[in-house]
């Protein structure tokens, strides 16, 4: 899985450096890429009933993994999204 992982960021690297998916900045793939990211996390979450079952064991660390995940998500995608920006208007 880390070598399927690490070459497809190699070859998203590749792509953008060549420059071949300039119209992609439009749709701001990074943005929506976190949203399916957590929409899925949230899918897997709730159709998982063995997890659901346990929900009384599991209490708050299962509400603090996701309160983090998804404030994390946001934080680093927001911090992200302005460096680059900030990078291009200069």
């Amino acid at each position: 899985m880390m070598i399927g992982i690490l070459i497809a960021f190699l070859i998203g690297l590749f792509i953008g450096l060549k420059g071949w998916l300039k119209w992609l900045k439009k749709i701001k793939p990074v943005l929506w890429s976190t949203v399916l990211l957590l929409f899925f996390m949230g899918y897997e979450i709730g159709n998982d009933e063995s997890l659901i079952s346990q929900i009384d064991e599991i209490g708050l660390t299962a509400l603090y993994i996701a309160v983090f995940s998804i404030v994390g998500s946001i934080l680093f995608t927001s911090i992200y999204e302005k460096f680059f920006k900030k990078g291009k208007s200069e």
